[in-house]
């Protein structure tokens, strides 16, 4: 070095100290730092990023390329103002210098006013690896290998270790808590905010008083064909949605195609509301498996009002979706394999709220409700799959939150779940009142009267019927028998409920006289369909006996019996079996 060029160097200004300097970032990495600026002034940014590798783009012709992982960036820089959550500066929308290997290169200076900022960078080129990669031939599986061995090309070729950003100028870092008041700038117009744990939800209640804009900003995780994280508004009273957070309604909100936002303003009229939000168990603020949004700081929801008077008149209040100490019947925290029930009388008819839950796909109920009329063994309500709404976390998780009238009489409440996915033991993301996973019943009032719900009794009838003799609650592979004695020809009421298709029975039961002789049968013509499974059969019907001894029987096979179906069970599970009863003079 000649002496000239030693006292160039030593006469130069001192370089400033980096404001952001994020280097040395894992292949699934998410940074972010902080710093202030007192007055306005340029910073020189330098920074490195990745575009997407050529052959994880996919054609325009496919139904799926916008909402695919594979066109974005695995690299990427940006600054958000921290009050306003606005993006001042992004490597993805800026001019770069691009090499061949597909790095992304920015040096060059921005000029920010004052104010305290966040510097984000994320490193998620191993997140791609094994991505909408079509098994065409041998060679595509040799190269499927080799991805999940080494994570992606920019990690197998080590380009992913140039990945970072240095940011200089005349400021200082910001600490944690400055950082956070900065934030609060832009929570301090916020009536509510929704940011539920991983794989769970949340949600707040509140009360306006006057017509209010509501301003929305959710961020969260939706694609095409579902909806992993987001959020809902229900009027509290009507249990309606006055707005919900969907794919079509939402813009990308940066990184992975699958992070969305929704900013947008909502006029709500006075009355009492709730928000909702819920994650699934992957990508959010615990751990990203993509890309993060540009601003996750505030994945989940929160609602804003910009007018302080109206802010001032906005009141929380705590939401219940089932009334507590109100209920009539409350069968919830169902697991596997259930089967449950619960009986109640009306005194006086009645306007009922059921609040049920359950699992449903493709049109078809795995864990529902029904109610049955006791006396008339037929259902008078069951949670039919296109009665019911989404209820939040995965898709089959099923929701029926309505009104229906009873009239007075004796009723049966019962709830089946299958073999999984159920309270405690979800293989998919649970509902948002994943505790009241099963149904509840109670006045649609809201008031409970202890005067009009009496406890339950099984109805025989009206008058003088009686029983004669009964065979209830039959299982797999029975042979039973019970004996019964008329002491005069006597008009007699068959119940009887069986398994039967094609004209065949294969649970059904008969009435022998004392020499043996079959006096009645339950044979499959005479029948009518019994609810649920269409091989669930049932007589209710009228026969005359004379005066005799007789013997009540009946006959199951080894399987679909009571607590034990292996398809829908039938209206009135509990009359499984056969009853004679007495029918009253006339």
């Amino acid at each position: 070095m000649t002496l000239a060029l030693l006292l160039a160097v030593m006469q130069a200004p001192p370089q400033a100290p980096a404001l952001v300097d994020i280097h040395d970032l894992s292949p699934q990495q998410y940074r972010v730092s902080a710093f202030i600026l007192s007055a306005p002034q340029a910073l020189t940014i330098s920074a490195v990023a990745a575009e997407p590798w050529p052959d994880r783009l996919r054609d325009r012709d496919e139904r799926h390329w916008q909402d695919d992982q594979q066109t974005t960036w695995p690299a990427a820089a940006w600054i958000l103002d921290a009050r306003t959550r606005a993006v001042v500066w992004d490597i993805r929308s800026a001019e770069t210098r691009r090499e061949s290997n597909g790095l992304r290169h920015f040096d060059g200076t921005i000029r920010l006013p004052a104010g305290t900022y966040e510097a984000h960078y994320a490193s998620y080129p191993s997140a791609f690896s094994n991505l909408n990669l079509d098994i065409k031939d041998f060679r595509d599986v040799v190269r499927l290998g080799r991805r999940a061995k080494y994570g992606g090309p920019y990690v197998e070729t080590g380009l992913y270790k140039q990945f970072g950003i240095t940011i200089t100028g005349a400021g200082r870092n910001a600490s944690d808590d400055e950082l956070k008041a900065a934030q609060g700038a832009f929570t301090a117009s916020a009536i509510v905010t929704v940011v539920p744990d991983r794989n769970s939800s949340a949600r707040k209640g509140f009360e306006i008083t006057r017509p209010t804009n509501i301003e929305v900003y959710a961020i969260g995780e939706l694609t095409l064909d579902d909806e992993f994280d987001y959020g809902w508004i229900m009027n509290a009273d009507t249990r309606k949605r006055v707005w919900s957070m969907t794919y079509a309604g939402t813009d990308p909100a940066g990184g992975a195609a699958k992070n969305r936002i929704a900013h947008e303003t909502l006029r709500l009229q006075p009355g009492r509301y709730v928000a909702y939000f819920v994650n699934d168990d992957s990508h959010g603020p615990e751990e990203w498996n993509g890309v993060p949004a540009t601003d996750p700081e505030f994945w989940g929801l929160t609602l804003r009002v910009a007018d302080p008077a109206a802010r001032a008149s906005v009141k929380p209040f705590e939401y219940q979706p089932v009334p507590q100490g109100q209920t009539i019947v409350s069968l919830t925290e169902i697991g596997n394999d259930a089967m449950r029930s619960a009986g109640f009388a009306l005194r006086r008819p009645m306007n009922v709220h059921i609040y049920a839950l359950g699992e449903g796909t493709r049109d078809k109920m795995s864990d529902y409700a029904w109610i049955v009329d006791e006396e008339q063994h037929k259902r008078v309500w069951s949670m039919r799959y296109e009665d019911t709404e989404h209820a939040g976390g995965a898709e089959k998780n099923r929701l029926f939150d309505g009104t229906v009238h009873l009239d007075p009489g004796n009723y049966l409440v019962y709830y089946h779940s299958d073999g999984s996915h159920s309270y405690n033991d979800w293989n998919g993301s649970p509902p948002a009142e994943e505790r009241y996973w099963g149904v509840s019943v109670f006045p649609a009032s809201g008031r409970l009267s202890p005067a009009d719900i009496g406890p339950f009794m099984r109805a025989r009838g009206a008058g003088a019927d009686a029983a004669v003799a009964q065979l209830e609650h039959m299982g797999n592979d029975e042979d039973a028998r019970t004996p019964f004695r008329l002491t005069e020809e006597t008009r007699l009421r068959v119940l009887a409920e069986g398994e039967g298709r094609d004209d065949d029975m294969f649970d059904y039961g008969w009435i022998e006289d004392d020499g043996g002789r079959t006096v009645w049968k339950m044979q499959y013509a005479a029948t009518d369909p019994a609810g649920g499974a269409e091989k669930n059969r049932l007589f209710d019907g009228v026969i005359t006996l004379p005066a005799g001894a007789y013997v009540l029987r009946y006959h199951s096979d080894g399987s679909h019996s009571y607590n034990d179906w292996n398809d829908d069970a039938p209206d009135d599970p509990e009359s499984w079996g056969i009853s004679v009863f007495r029918t009253a003079r006339r």
